[in-house]
């Protein structure tokens, strides 16, 4: 399970060679990306409508990847 830290308005979260950003977008929905092994470009991004929906996309892609 990813352990998440609040910074001002982003949700950031870490677990194995992932790093996670969850960011609110203004328009009530959430902006995510994944990066992996420290890369510069994130491996994974979406949209959800809501904090929750956003940071559950996100840790089923790490669950998923095989690598934690």
């Amino acid at each position: 399970m990813i352990s998440w830290k609040r910074q001002a308005t982003t949700w950031r979260g870490a677990e194995g060679p992932f790093v996670v950003n969850v960011s609110p977008k203004g328009d009530g929905r959430w902006n995510w990306e994944i990066f992996a092994d420290e890369g510069p470009n994130p491996t994974a991004t979406g949209i959800g409508n809501s904090l929750g929906a956003a940071k559950n996309a996100t840790e089923q892609f790490v669950k998923r990847s095989g690598r934690v």
